[in-house]
């Protein structure tokens, strides 16, 4: 007798437990190429409120940041490069060979990236307003 399908469920907000449970069944799969494990770097102010931050992945040999932010009132203080010099150096110092990003062409991070050594690898068309999602790489 054929059994029925799973039941799916869909959460928009996964916990860091589920995250980390897929994470670590990928990683059991793949052990032979390494691992991926997250990272995440944060800025505080006087107050203790994050004003900056940036998460994202060690994977296979590379360093991939999935979202950096910056409050809008502490830009332009070079929270931003600060932030990306300690991914690049923790990149390096887990031995990876270079840094990838993703953003949006209508953003105004593509010519922050680009200052910092970032170049484009290839754009995705499609998005809304004919906008592009441009995949970027750094040597480290």
């Amino acid at each position: 007798m054929p059994s029925s399908a799973p039941d799916i469920e869909f959460t928009d907000a996964p916990s860091s437990e589920l995250i980390d449970f897929l994470t670590s069944k990928i990683n059991q799969e793949t052990s032979e190429h390494g691992q991926a494990s997250p990272f995440a770097f944060y800025i505080r102010d006087n107050h203790g409120s994050v004003v900056a931050g940036a998460n994202g992945f060690l994977i296979y040999g590379t360093i991939y940041t999935d979202q950096l932010w910056v409050d809008a009132s502490h830009r332009g203080q070079g929270l931003a490069r600060n932030i990306m010099d300690k991914v690049h150096a923790f990149g390096q110092s887990k031995g990876c060979r270079f840094a990838t990003i993703q953003t949006m062409s209508f953003q105004k991070a593509v010519h922050f990236y680009e200052r910092l050594g970032y170049a484009t690898d290839f754009t995705r068309a499609g998005y809304v307003n004919n906008s592009q999602c441009l995949f970027m790489r750094k040597p480290l």
